[in-house]
């Protein structure tokens, strides 16, 4: 899967590296339906990065297997239901 990111994706101090494996290791991701003026779905990705922080990661599909990552930032309470469920699946 190939990797994109928009500037808004490192505006909370997590970089592309933990992002990344973040989306690699998470085990599960979650569909965000879109709301408002937003044209496409949402993916979730909740885990720990390589330092063990939880992280929460939202992108958008694009064509070709490829993931445009949007934001990322340490997971707030919102995504805690959705981490616990994705814990079982990390690699």
């Amino acid at each position: 899967m190939k990797l994109r990111w928009a500037r808004s994706a490192t505006r909370h101090r997590v970089n592309r590296q933990r992002s990344a494996y973040v989306i690699q290791h998470a085990g599960l991701r979650f569909r965000l339906p879109a709301e408002g003026d937003q044209r496409d779905d949402r993916l979730l990705f909740v885990g720990d990065d390589e330092d063990g922080l939880e992280i929460e990661v939202m992108a958008v599909e694009l064509e070709d297997d490829e993931l445009f990552v949007i934001h990322a930032m340490p997971m707030r309470a919102k995504y805690r239901d959705e981490y616990e469920e994705a814990k079982i699946w990390r690699n």
